[in-house]
């Protein structure tokens, strides 16, 4: 019994990390081809889709990007405007050390870290929340890795195949759109627990009452804002501490 658990709760490694980024991989292929469909449809190569996801790597963002760009914005004004955008990715970093209890490693959280989209910082939450003992850096290098090369990939072959996507049907070319949000939702479901109810749910109608008034944008940063304030808020307060800081780490 103690092998076992010895085993179970030692810190997983990086084709653990690659094994576990399938889910990442399945969902930016088919989102990071229809990105290099469109970077086509406004002017850019192949290759020019393959430099901005291997470089920029911004997810979504770059789907803006090459619409500014190939509309006759300035690069300047692109960059602010996707600067504007993805902005709360200066808070993924904080979020995740504020959990880690292993010295990093230099080299090495400069590397993941580079590759902190929304899907790796969901799931490195994830493995910290319910199996700290397994998460490792090197298992975030492989998650991390392995994510940007399946999103290399698929804007080089939405480039190079831009022109056969014209024959799909309609119903699969709407249904890339709503794939990066439908995994993080199944990221934020895997995660949830009671005590992050009242945390959700300010976030989720400060969000939406964002979203209407002003814009999706605003709404993103202007959600993450609230929800800090509500975690603070129910921590000193409410006086409701979660079990991760209350004394220690919980396990079940």
């Amino acid at each position: 019994m103690s092998e076992h658990k010895t085993l179970s709760t030692q810190p997983a490694g990086f084709w653990q990390g690659a094994k576990d980024s399938q889910a990442i991989i399945f969902t930016y292929l088919p989102v990071s081809f229809a990105f290099g469909v469109s970077a086509t449809q406004f002017g850019f190569s192949a290759w020019e889709a393959l430099f901005l996801s291997c470089t920029m790597y911004a997810g979504a963002s770059q789907f803006l990007v090459v619409a500014l760009l190939g509309s006759g914005t300035s690069i300047w004004m692109t960059a602010l405007t996707v600067i504007a955008l993805d902005i709360r990715h200066l808070l993924y970093g904080p979020a995740l050390t504020n959990l880690i209890q292993d010295r990093l490693n230099l080299k090495k959280t400069a590397i993941w870290a580079w590759g902190l989209t929304d899907e790796v910082f969901a799931s490195g939450m994830i493995k910290l929340s319910q199996r700290r003992q397994q998460w490792s850096e090197s298992w975030m290098l492989g998650l991390s890795l392995f994510s940007w090369v399946s999103w290399a990939l698929g804007s080089l072959l939405g480039g190079l195949f831009a022109d056969q996507v014209s024959k799909l049907p309609q119903f699969l070319q709407a249904a890339l759109d709503f794939l990066l949000p439908a995994l993080f939702l199944s990221f934020l479901l895997a995660a949830f627990e009671k005590k992050h109810t009242f945390v959700v749910s300010v976030t989720l109608v400060v969000s939406a009452i964002a979203c209407y008034f002003i814009d999706l944008s605003a709404a993103i940063f202007i959600g993450i804002l609230s929800g800090i304030f509500a975690g603070l808020f129910k921590h000193y307060v409410l006086k409701q501490p979660d079990d991760a800081y209350a004394g220690g780490s919980h396990e079940s």
